[in-house]
């Protein structure tokens, strides 16, 4: 089983580990992050509106480098179904409120998104 969306072509030099093994290895990979990580939560709670760039989308969503320098996700459904599709780019600004945190990847989790249609001048990703 793959922990992706997509087909994974193996190579001869892969290696296929379990879940189990990959979270552990991740959970290690993160460990360098969980300051930082506990300030972000400190400083953002449940209801607060934040404010970012997009980035990327994957099969978690839509994340966002936030203006402060943490990160976030969003629903892609969600802000797809009430945007100009044509703001569904990175790079372009995008709008939410926290409604918590994923502390296994450390990035806030943001609902009710909206975007104008303005770019990141400042290149913050």
């Amino acid at each position: 089983m793959f922990l992706t969306d997509q087909a994974v072509e193996m190579l001869e030099e892969d290696i296929s580990i379990e879940r189990a093994e990959f979270e552990k290895i991740w959970i290690s990979a993160m460990a360098s992050y969980q300051e930082e990580w506990t300030r972000m939560k400190q400083r953002y709670s449940p209801g607060q509106h934040v404010a970012g760039a997009v980035m990327f989308f994957s099969i978690h969503g839509i994340h966002i480098a936030l203006s402060d320098g943490g990160f976030a996700v969003t629903a892609y459904e969600a802000v797809r179904s009430r945007v100009d599709h044509s703001f569904l780019y990175p790079h372009y600004l995008i709008e939410g409120t926290v409604q918590g945190w994923d502390d296994i990847n450390c990035w806030l989790i943001i609902e009710n998104c909206t975007m104008s249609g303005k770019k990141d001048s400042k290149e913050i990703i």
